[in-house]
C-alpha cells in the first residue's frame, strides 16, 4: 500500500510495507519413524515442539496431523509433547495382530488422498516419512501442482522419497546429531573415571563409543572435538609407563554440570 505525505507543499511519497503473507501447509507426521528411527540410529527423541517452532517461521500451518500407534509405552509417554503442538493425533492401534503391519502407513495414506480432496486451496504438504510406500503419493501431489517437503530421519529416509520429493530434509540437523551423543560420553567419562586400568585416549574413546553404539567414529570424534571446545572436556598426560605419558580425555564436571549433563548429587 502507497501513502502520502506532504510536507512544505511538497508532497512524498512512501512505502508501508504490507506483512508478508506466509505459505499455507498441511502436515501429516509418521511419528512411529521418528521416533524408532531416532531411537535406533541416534539414541535421541523427536522434539516435536521445537520443529513446528521452525515450520511456523516459513509456513502458516494450516492442520498438523500426527499418525502412530500409542499403545506402547515408550511411545505412549511422547503423548503430552504431541498434544502441545496438535490435537489432530490418530492412533493405528490395530487389535488384530494380522493387521498390524504398515497400518499408521495406511492409515496416513488415506488421510492424505481425502485431504487433498477436502482442501483443493491448499498448495504445499508437509510429510515426514522414511518410507518408500507413500512415493505414489507424493507424486500424486505433484500431478496437482502441489509442493511436497519431505522430512525424514538419516539413515531411515527412502532415496526413492528424496528423488521424488519437492525438497527432501533430513534430520537430525549437524549440530543436534552431535549434541545427541553427549549424554553417552559423559555417562562413559564417569565410568571410566575410577578405572585405573583403562587409558581413556582421543582415539579409544571414540572407537569404543562407536562399536558400542553403532555410530560412525567420524561423527564420535567432531563430537569430542565440540565438547573439548566448549570447555567441557579436556586433554591431559597421563604417565602410562616410567618413561612414557600419552594424551588421555578427561571431564571437566564443573562445567558439565552447569550444562545440565551431569549432577553431583
Amino acid at each position: 500500500m502507497e501513502l502520502f505525505r506532504k510536507i512544505n507543499g511538497n508532497v512524498f511519497s512512501f512505502f508501508r510495507k504490507e506483512k508478508e503473507e506466509k505459505e499455507g501447509v498441511a502436515v501429516f507426521v509418521d511419528y512411529e519413524h521418528w521416533f524408532y528411527s531416532l531411537k535406533k540410529y541416534f539414541r535421541q527423541k523427536p522434539d516435536i515442539v521445537k520443529w513446528k517452532r521452525e515450520l511456523e517461521e516459513q509456513y502458516e500451518l494450516k492442520d498438523i496431523f500426527v499418525f502412530a500407534d500409542f499403545s506402547y509405552p515408550e511411545i505412549h509417554e511422547d503423548l503430552a509433547k504431541i498434544r502441545c503442538v496438535t490435537n489432530d493425533i490418530i492412533e493405528t492401534h490395530q487389535q488384530l495382530k494380522s493387521t498390524k503391519k504398515d497400518m499408521t502407513d495406511f492409515i496416513m495414506l488415506d488421510y492424505i488422498y481425502r485431504y487433498v480432496v477436502e482442501h483443493p486451496k491448499i498448495k504445499t504438504y508437509i510429510i515426514f516419512t522414511g518410507d518408500a510406500h507413500f512415493q505414489s503419493v507424493i507424486s500424486y501431489l505433484k500431478e496437482l501442482h502441489k509442493q511436497v517437503i519431505v522430512y525424514g530421519v538419516k539413515e531411515a529416509l527412502s532415496s526413492q522419497l528424496k528423488i521424488i520429493a519437492t525438497k527432501a530434509i533430513e534430520l537430525p540437523a549437524s549440530a543436534e546429531r552431535l549434541q545427541g551423543l553427549y549424554p553417552i560420553i559423559v555417562d562413559n567419562m564417569a565410568y571410566v573415571s575410577d578405572k585405573m586400568e583403562i587409558i581413556p585416549t582421543f582415539t579409544a574413546t571414540a572407537k569404543k563409543l562407536a562399536e558400542q553404539n553403532g555410530i560412525e567414529e567420524d561423527v564420535v570424534k567432531a563430537t569430542l572435538n565440540e565438547m573439548i571446545a566448549k570447555g567441557l572436556l579436556y586433554t591431559r598426560r597421563q604417565r602410562v609407563g616410567y618413561n612414557k605419558q600419552v594424551n588421555v580425555l578427561a571431564a571437566n564436571w564443573e562445567n558439565l554440570e552447569k550444562a545440565g549433563l551431569w549432577s553431583f548429587n
